[in-house]
This record gives C-alpha cells, sequence and structure tokens, in this order.
C-alpha cells in the first residue's frame, strides 16, 4: 500500500506539472516540430486582426519560413545561452539587422522578438502576443519570412527564444 502511494503521488506530481500534450515543449519536441509550430502559432495569429497596445492591426500574410533566418535566429539564441545575457544586441555588439546579413539573407527591413524562460510554442507565442511591442512585429505586414531559434541551458527556466522577421529584398531586374 505504500509503494502504491508513492507511485500515486509521482504521477500527480507528474500531471500537475505537465504541459498539455498537443502544446510543442521544448524537452520533449523536436526542435524542428517546436520551431514549426511556433511558425504556425504566428500564422494563426496573423490571420485575424488584432490589437497590440493601443494599435489595431489588420490581418496579415502567411510568413514563411527561412532557413537563413533559423540560422541567424538560432546563433543569436545559443549566443545569448552560452554567455548568460538577454538582449537584441548580441555579445559582438551585432543588432538584428547584422545577424540576419551574416546568415545570407538579403534584408530590407528585419525585426527579432527573444524570450526567455517559456517552455512551449503557446507558451512563448502567447507572450509575445501579450506585449504590444512584440505582438506588432508578429502582426507587421511588411514582413515576408520567419526564422526561429531556441537554446536551451542546463537548468529548468533556462530557455532562450529568438524570432527573426524579415522582408526580403527585391530581386534586381
Amino acid at each position: 500500500m505504500k509503494r502504491f502511494m508513492r507511485i500515486a503521488a509521482v504521477v500527480t506530481c507528474v500531471f500537475a506539472t505537465a504541459a498539455p500534450a498537443r502544446d510543442a515543449v521544448v524537452a520533449r519536441g523536436s526542435d524542428a516540430a517546436v520551431r514549426a509550430r511556433v511558425v504556425e502559432l504566428v500564422n494563426a495569429a496573423r490571420s485575424k486582426s488584432r490589437r497590440c497596445g493601443s494599435e489595431r492591426y489588420p490581418a496579415a500574410p502567411p510568413l514563411l519560413a527561412s532557413r537563413d533566418l533559423d540560422a541567424a535566429a538560432a546563433r543569436h539564441a545559443r549566443d545569448m545561452m552560452k554567455r548568460k545575457f538577454f538582449e537584441h544586441t548580441g555579445s559582438d555588439g551585432s543588432q538584428p539587422k547584422d545577424r540576419v546579413k551574416r546568415a545570407g539573407y538579403q534584408s530590407r527591413l528585419t525585426g527579432e522578438n527573444i524570450a526567455l524562460g517559456p517552455e512551449s510554442a503557446e507558451e512563448v507565442v502567447a507572450g509575445w502576443l501579450a506585449s504590444p511591442g512584440h505582438c506588432e512585429n508578429i502582426m507587421d505586414a511588411r514582413f515576408q519570412d520567419i526564422g526561429v531559434g531556441i537554446a536551451s541551458g542546463r537548468k529548468r527556466g533556462q530557455i532562450y527564444w529568438v524570432q527573426t522577421f524579415g522582408q526580403r529584398l527585391k530581386a534586381a531586374r
């Protein structure tokens, strides 16, 4: 009976702290699956008009996933995790536009959202949508492409998220 009670207590703790099964949780899902879920959630948000702070934004076209933007976002997430800082300026003094260019993306316009701590795609996107500046980046119809980077530290809550947005330069004629 005592053994049964211990097992029941462990099972209760696991269910009480686990995210819903449909959530794309970093520790549970592959990095690619979690990044894809972020893009899916962002595009769902863009498909409807919404208020970001005091500004009203109309629905915007879906963003396309970009490998170059993924690479820029991933490098910045890893940089922040390894050097234990959290800001848009990289440890080398770079800005989002510099990192995007370095990754090979030819950009007319760039944007970046960062987050520290959320454990699922759903949680991080909900947080960005609740923040006016981050929401504005998500809803900005000028952006065409998106990249997502995730880096996890050793301790719980040390999950660095970077979302990079881009508007491509027009092709030369």
